[in-house]
C-alpha cells in the first residue's frame, strides 16, 4: 500500500468541517483525529505532545489512527 504524503495546503483542509475527517500531524506523522474525545483523548493533549510537554506521548498517539506522513 502506498502511503500518502499530505502537504500543509492539503492537510488544511481536514479539518472536521462538514463530513470532513480531522487530522493532525505530529512529529510529520499524520493521525486522524477526528473521534479522539471518544477515545478519551483531548485537544489539550495532543497540544501538549505537539509543544513537547506530554509524558503519556507514545500511549495516546498508540490509539490514533495514522493516515500518513507530511510531504517534506
Amino acid at each position: 500500500m502506498v502511503e500518502k504524503k499530505f502537504t500543509r495546503n492539503e492537510l488544511a483542509k481536514y479539518n472536521g468541517d462538514g463530513d470532513k475527517p480531522h487530522y493532525m500531524a505530529i512529529d510529520g506523522i499524520v493521525y486522524d483525529i477526528t473521534n479522539a474525545p471518544k477515545k478519551g483523548i483531548s485537544i489539550k493533549s495532543l497540544m501538549e505532545i505537539v509543544f513537547g510537554r506530554s509524558k503519556n506521548k507514545d500511549e495516546i498517539l498508540a490509539k490514533l489512527s495514522v493516515v500518513g506522513k507530511l510531504a517534506d
